[in-house]
């Protein structure tokens, strides 16, 4: 019988208004579009580890955490034996950004050479865009704060 591994990890829904931040891998277009993601280290919160991975894979540092959005399991079983916890914040962008921007992620954990990534900005429309992994997971809870924000009911 063989046991998973569980990894936490952190995803950021990085915001622009109504605009959610969203890249591909510049070499391997087959991994789909995706939204900065990665491994909670040992040493530190889940929080912390969402802000370092959205700087670390798009260069921009003016990123405030507005909340947790929630916490769900997802099976990496075919790809790896592995169980990732992941942590989905929402992020507000608090710099201006272009509306495309090519990055490179300098300390990559699946190679030792930096990883082109191609950024760009996606409407937010409730659906989960068709984010790589999984990752769309909690975008429609998310659609639905931005889409309500300015109700007066909204709490």
């Amino acid at each position: 019988m063989s046991t998973q591994l569980i990894t936490k990890k952190a995803i950021a829904y990085v915001t622009n208004k109504d605009e959610l931040m969203v890249f591909t891998h510049a070499d391997f277009p087959e991994a789909g579009v995706q939204v900065p993601a990665g491994t909670v280290e040992e040493s530190e919160e889940p929080s912390e580890a969402v802000l370092r991975e959205a700087y670390e894979e798009s260069g921009v540092k003016g990123v405030r955490i507005i909340e947790l959005l929630g916490i769900y399991q997802y099976n990496m079983t075919p790809y790896r034996n592995e169980i990732q916890e992941r942590y989905v914040y929402h992020l507000e962008l608090t710099q201006s950004t272009p509306s495309t921007w090519q990055h490179w992620e300098i300390h990559p954990s699946t190679s030792k050479n930096p990883i082109a990534f191609d950024f760009y900005w996606v409407k937010l429309d409730g659906s989960d865009l068709g984010l790589a992994g999984g990752q769309g997971y909690f975008l429609s809870k998310l659609a639905h704060k931005i889409n309500n924000s300015g109700s007066p009911d909204n709490t």
